[in-house]
């Protein structure tokens, strides 16, 4: 069951819209969450209009990281359900990056089916549902999302793009990138705030994201959807299927996102 996607757009647009008021002040309020992550006002406005709106769009469970999480015994009595990162890259958003993101999907029966990641900056909206995704930017008509088998995008480019964390750089990404350089070609890397990584990779712009440290579902939810309608997919560390929702936690300890998942990435990936 897919939503309005019209709907979507214009109700992320309006959380952005309140993400932005923010940002351009001179001074907002952070706080620290238990996590030692920080909170601004921001995320706490975005949350409260994407709560309430999604609900009038398709009458289902929120769950949100701005919100106390339903136990796991509730959750997976759910058939289908809204998650959500109503601001994804605070970090990036305090610095003043720009890299910063809104994140929807729909999660049915663990699988993620609907995804979206709103861009408030630039006005670009990648969203994907049904083996259909689209960017759309501003006022101008979609365009349709899609990848290349790794092979020719080696050809045109030369080289394997790998996008990566600004903040969570590791020894194994480094292994990673240097199997493929050793293996396939040299490799170019691209780091990047938040979901755009994701949004980026769906959109043909990288072949490979990696990340071995832990994130939380709905920090990935929403890319998982839009790569799965342009050929590509999230994986495990163990190169194994990701479900939502269904965990005692909704902690993932690290993934595999490919552009394209046609392909044998597994003894490039898996040492």
């Amino acid at each position: 069951m897919q939503p309005n996607y019209a709907d979507v757009i214009d109700l992320a647009r309006k959380a952005g819209r309140a993400i932005l008021e923010v940002y351009r002040r001179s001074d907002y309020t952070v706080v620290e969450k238990t996590d030692s992550s920080p909170l601004t006002e921001a995320d706490i406005a975005a949350n409260k209009i994407l709560s309430d709106g999604l609900s009038k769009i398709m009458d289902m469970p929120v769950i949100s990281e701005e919100t106390d999480i339903p136990s796991q015994q509730e959750r997976t009595q759910w058939e289908r359900f809204w998650l959500i990162d109503p601001l994804d890259g605070t970090k990036e958003f305090i610095d003043r990056n720009d890299e910063f993101t809104i994140n929807i999907s729909i999660i049915e029966k663990g699988e993620p089916i609907f995804g979206l990641i709103y861009v408030p900056v630039t006005d670009e909206c990648y969203y994907g549902g049904d083996g259909k995704a689209f960017l759309k930017q501003g006022e101008e008509p979609a365009s349709m999302l899609k990848t290349i088998n790794p092979n020719s995008q080696i050809r045109e480019h030369g080289c394997i793009r790998v996008f990566s964390s600004r903040r969570h750089a590791t020894d194994q990404l480094q292994h990673l990138c240097n199997r493929l350089e050793d293996k396939m070609a040299p490799v170019e890397r691209y780091p990047v705030g938040s979901a755009l990584k994701l949004a980026y990779l769906a959109a043909g712009k990288g072949d490979i994201y990696a990340r071995f440290g832990n994130v939380s579902e709905w920090d990935i939810a929403a890319g998982h959807a839009i790569l799965r309608c342009v050929g590509g997919d999230i994986l495990s560390l163990q190169y194994e299927a990701i479900h939502y929702g269904r965990k005692p936690t909704m902690i993932v300890p690290g993934f595999l996102a490919v552009a394209y998942i046609d392909f044998d990435w597994r003894p490039l990936l898996l040492t």
